[in-house]
């Protein structure tokens, strides 16, 4: 018995050596906080959340802005892109330091702030970006009218929209340039966002002949005198040979549903032919009555498919190519039914 309570607490007083041991282990052998994670570590760098939103000057909100972090003498950038209302979250964000965060979208101006990040807390921004003009559908295209009196006249078209984030009241001028020429051809404002202009070949440096195949340009100024520049459009070709038309002319007689013939150059591009029908008043300008589009360039005549009153009428025929260059013949007088009586140039009365 004295020997068993012996051995008793012999094993008991070496299991607390042990216990002892076992945490003097843990207390002086921890190893080393290497978790950056961890504000008890030499590599523990704090964080923070960086938040806001990007609208334009007049306050609609810019989605799909890009929003970037860039810590000062640092490679390494973070990023993410604002929702529809314009509203973006960055996590993670090195805090404790000055970092330049800066927000970008196409067709804006880009804006930067220089900020310094605090830990443990929201960081708010909010950014205001200047919308810029953008073009849409830009047209270069050459028209040629023939004329009986004056002379055949060729012109240079230039036409486009334009659309600023701010409204159009943001667009101060349009205008195009053409590469290696002095010309300045500014574009009259239409309606919606579209402008557009025509110039006479008379006007130009160069005939436009030698303009075929030249960078031109457009560009676009607001008011705060922003210039935003178009990729270079070119002018293919100009058509001055149009189709003749053959009947009815020389203000001869015909039904209400007439037949309209013409003869036509054997023409070496895509095409198809147009057709416009002009109404003839007493004393007043002629008023367009109907217009026939994509006419196949295989044809060589069309039935009118509408009637027309009795009057004195003029057509004509013309081509167009893929490019929108497109060439008018010269005007072929007709009458239908028993007309009022025209007055013609030098107050010659006309009545077929």
């Amino acid at each position: 018995m004295v020997v068993y309570e012996l051995m008793s607490l012999s094993v008991q007083g070496c299991g607390r050596r042990i216990l002892l041991l076992f945490f003097s282990f843990l207390f002086f052998c921890s190893p080393k906080r290497d978790n950056p994670y961890d504000p008890n570590s030499d590599f523990y760098k704090p964080k923070t959340t960086l938040e806001g939103i990007c609208l334009n000057r007049t306050g609609v909100p810019v989605a799909n802005c890009r929003v970037t972090v860039q810590p000062r003498g640092s490679l390494s950038s973070l990023f993410t892109l604002s929702d529809s209302q314009g509203r973006y979250q960055l996590r993670d964000c090195p805090a404790g330091e000055t970092v330049l965060v800066f927000a970008e979208r196409e067709n804006f101006l880009p804006e930067s702030i220089l900020a310094f990040l605090s830990s443990y807390k929201k960081e708010t921004l909010n950014f205001v970006l200047e919308g810029l003009p953008k073009f849409l559908n830009p047209l270069v295209s050459s028209q040629f009218f023939s004329r009986h009196i004056p002379k055949d006249s060729v012109v240079l078209n230039l036409k486009c929209e334009v659309k600023d984030e701010e409204g159009p009241g943001d667009i101060s001028s349009v205008f195009g340039l053409i590469e290696g020429l002095p010309d300045t051809l500014f574009l009259l404002f239409k309606m919606g966002n579209t402008y557009e202009n025509s110039f006479r070949e008379e006007s130009l440096s160069r005939s436009l002949d030698e303009v075929v195949g030249l960078d031109i340009y457009l560009f676009a100024k607001d008011i705060f005198g922003n210039l935003v520049k178009s990729s270079p459009l070119w002018l293919v070709r100009v058509i001055r040979e149009p189709p003749e038309p053959v009947s009815p002319s020389g203000g001869e007689s015909v039904p209400a549903r007439p037949w309209l013939v013409w003869s036509s150059p054997r023409y070496l591009f895509s095409h198809s032919y147009f057709c416009e029908v002009y109404l003839l008043r007493p004393n007043l300008p002629p008023v367009l009555y109907s217009r026939y589009e994509n006419i196949l360039p295989t044809d060589t005549s069309l039935l009118l498919p509408d009637s027309l009153i009795p009057s004195y009428y003029y057509w004509q025929i013309g081509v167009k190519d893929s490019h929108n260059n497109w060439a008018k013949s010269a005007e072929a007088v007709f009458r239908v039914g028993t007309p009022p009586i025209l007055k013609g140039g030098g107050g010659r009365e006309r009545r077929g």
